[in-house]
């Protein structure tokens, strides 16, 4: 029995949603973060194991996503040996970011001329540029606010205020395409 890609995307983003909202706020029973934590893993993998052509971004996001969930489940139920995995988190995070700013910045020098990445960005380029920006702040904001992560004046809301703020500036960007 296979499960199709529209279903396994459906319920990963229904396990990010569990464990981002209970992990927030709260208000939601642990049994049940652990569920949406063990489903983040599973619905991702099967994404993962589907893809034909994976790149090293796609390795990257998977092992961001299990030793996130692993290193929430073990800090939640305060089992030992929880800062290796904090650790390996970190260092997932770093190598997640670098090569989606790696493909952001290739995917700009294709659309550019000379290999220039100022030369050829319009407001549309840079609303898709902000955008990802916005999202890469968000989820790092999100890992910072869960895992209770700090370092100096960097925190989760100091992240979540640059995301939101770049998201803004996005579809300031993207609506003066629209009304020109």
């Amino acid at each position: 029995m296979t499960i199709s890609k529209q279903k396994t995307a459906l319920f990963f983003r229904l396990s990010i949603s569990v464990t981002v909202f209970g992990a927030l706020f709260q208000f939601i029973p642990w049994t049940l973060i652990i569920l949406g934590a063990i489903g983040m893993v599973v619905f991702h993998s099967i994404q993962f194991f589907q893809k034909q052509d994976k790149s090293p971004l796609d390795y990257a996001r998977h092992l961001l996503i299990v030793a996130f969930s692993s290193n929430y489940i073990i800090s939640l139920l305060h089992l030992p040996f929880g800062h290796v995995l904090t650790i390996l988190t970190k260092t997932a995070l770093v190598a997640f970011l670098l090569l989606y700013i790696k493909k952001i910045i290739s995917g700009l020098q294709e659309n550019g001329q000379n290999g220039l990445l100022v030369q050829n960005i319009d407001t549309e380029n840079l609303s898709y540029i902000l955008a990802d920006l916005a999202i890469v702040y968000i989820v790092v904001a999100s890992l910072f606010k869960i895992l209770h992560w700090e370092f100096g004046i960097i925190n989760a809301n100091v992240l979540l205020v640059i995301g939101l703020f770049t998201a803004l500036i996005s579809i300031l960007a993207g609506s003066k395409r629209l009304s020109s």
